[in-house]
């Protein structure tokens, strides 16, 4: 889609009084009228293009037009970066500006003098071009991304492909199909922060796009006016999704952006949060579209409010979809003068139930429910996370934590009781002795070994002692056949490693432990899952 917005055009009353003290070429080459163009490009695209990291195309009036543009851009942008060294409360990437640079790149006759003439080799034109390609901060055999602004007169205004591209400066009227080829050239799909490309009009070409779109017949005239909005659609889109956002809210009785635990209570409902993560979606992207014009300001305390609360919620359910990675860096850098003012920082990791500040943490919260859910959705993810090389473990507590839904069915207060119960056990299995095992590649094992012989009964010393021995010599057998290149993928190998473990199972060291011999496809099968799930720990 693109934007078409006139800036700096010049009505039928100015053009004739142009064409009384010389030609439109005249004026359009003037210094005094690229300057004032330059600083104005230049101010544009840094608010609204260079902050989510893509480039500009100036489009001149001649050749001489061109090489002038980038003698007031470069000054533009040193006087811009002079002001920023001094304050920057947009966070623009400054050494990235600084290294920003513009190029012209024209075509050349044999006449030509000297300041044009260097601008018109090809050998020049295609380390340029590549530049200008690739993306800010890349480098490709030698060449940087460094190009950020390209000024052309007649030439990459057709079959140029730089999806980098977001922004045409058009300062040369152009006609029929070349106006719409070189409209196109900023509307290439170019990464996840560019919804649309931007056509800045200076000349006043709306009429030769309707001529333009009126030589397509009439289901080609519909595709291509599909692809263009302006800034009146935009905003209208952003009132819309601003207020289809509120209204899902209200929909569930929640009006009060800022309570927090409210939201989390909401968002315990999975679909309702599903949606709100779609309609934030949409909100940013028409928030992106339209910022920073002033327009955009009237949402903004309410989109702040809405980001914290994506952090929070995302924090507090471990819900990774529910973060800053989908906002653009333009307006990251409000987003995040706002989370900083509140203090909460998006790049600490949730706490851990097995932190001795978590239950402080928990106690925050006001709502029993709210706090019931913090605890469950921490155990879940410690049960699938940090007990993924622990089946026994992760099965035990995965039943545990199903029981306790199932049991209480929405009795908060009581559900909340148990999950502090079973967190409490966590803790306590963080801490359980391991009589000289390998916490993470023996332990394992073990506790496999004492549920399927002895259950949840308790176990004597003797008993730890024949378990302990047991699991000693299968690991050893483990470790020592997983040491076959690509062993998992070979059958023989397989079937090799389980006979040396019931090999084990058998031996007359262990035929006094009960249900061993009876259960041993069973331990023999969960032998070799808990191997493969530690494979790279074990070997």
């Amino acid at each position: 889609m693109i934007r078409s917005k006139s800036r700096l055009a010049y009505n039928l009353q100015e053009r004739l009084q142009i064409l009384g003290h010389g030609s439109r070429d005249a004026y359009l080459e003037a210094h005094p009228t690229i300057a004032a163009k330059a600083k104005d490009m230049v101010q544009h695209y840094l608010q609204c293009i260079f902050p989510n990291g893509y480039k500009a195309q100036v489009v001149a009036t001649s050749r001489e037009a061109a090489v002038r543009y980038k003698e007031h851009l470069d000054a533009a942008l040193a006087e811009e970066i002079a002001k920023l060294e001094q304050g920057n409360p947009h966070r623009l990437n400054l050494d990235r500006l600084k290294r920003l640079k513009t190029d012209v790149v024209i075509s050349g006759s044999h006449n030509d003098l000297p300041h044009l003439k260097q601008y018109s080799n090809s050998t020049r034109h295609d380390t340029t071009i590549k530049s200008f390609k690739l993306p800010f901060d890349a480098r490709d055999e030698g060449i940087t991304g460094d190009v950020g602004i390209v000024i052309v007169n007649n030439m990459l205004l057709t079959g140029f492909d730089a999806p980098v591209e977001q922004v045409m400066y058009l300062d040369r009227v152009i006609q029929a199909h070349n106006l719409l080829q070189a409209v196109a050239r900023v509307n290439r799909v170019g990464g996840a922060d560019k919804d649309k490309g931007f056509v800045v009009d200076y000349v006043g070409i709306g009429h030769h796009l309707k001529r333009a779109i009126d030589n397509y017949d009439e289901r080609e005239q519909q595709e291509v006016e599909e692809t263009l909005s302006f800034p009146e659609d935009e905003i209208r889109q952003l009132e819309d999704d601003h207020r289809a956002i509120l209204a899902l809210l209200k929909q569930h009785g929640l009006t009060d952006l800022n309570d927090q635990d409210a939201f989390f209570d909401l968002f315990y409902d999975e679909d309702v949060r599903f949606e709100f993560m779609l309609a934030f979606k949409k909100l940013t992207r028409s928030l992106n579209l339209v910022y920073p014009a002033k327009e955009a300001l009237n949402y903004m305390r309410d989109y702040q409010s809405l980001t914290a609360v994506n952090v929070l919620a995302g924090k507090h359910f471990r819900d990774e979809r529910l973060s800053m990675k989908g906002i653009p860096p333009k307006l990251r850098a409000l987003t995040d003068q706002y989370l900083q003012s509140r203090g909460i920082d998006e790049k600490v990791k949730p706490i851990s139930i097995l932190d001795k500040d978590f239950e402080s943490h928990v106690q925050k919260h006001q709502r029993v429910k709210t706090k019931a859910a913090a605890i469950e959705h921490a155990l879940r993810h410690y049960i699938e996370i940090d007990l993924a090389d622990d089946p026994e473990l992760q099965a035990s507590f995965s039943e545990a934590l199903r029981a306790i839904f199932e049991e209480f069915k929405d009795n908060w207060d009581k559900i909340y009781q148990e999950l502090e119960k079973l967190r409490q056990k966590a803790r306590e299995a963080k801490n359980e002795p391991t009589y000289g095992l390998d916490r993470k590649k023996q332990l394992p094992f073990f506790r496999m070994f004492k549920r399927e012989c002895f259950g949840e009964a308790a176990l004597t010393d003797d008993m730890v002692s024949q378990m302990v021995a047991l699991t000693q010599q299968v690991f050893t057998v483990v470790e020592q056949e997983l040491q076959l290149t690509s062993f998992w993928e070979s059958i023989p190998a397989r079937k090799k490693l389980k006979a040396e473990i019931q090999k084990v199972l058998l031996s007359p060291d262990f035929y006094q432990i009960p249900n061993l011999m009876d259960n041993r496809e069973q331990i023999i099968s969960r032998v070799m899952e808990i191997a493969e799930k530690n494979n790279d720990r074990i070997f």
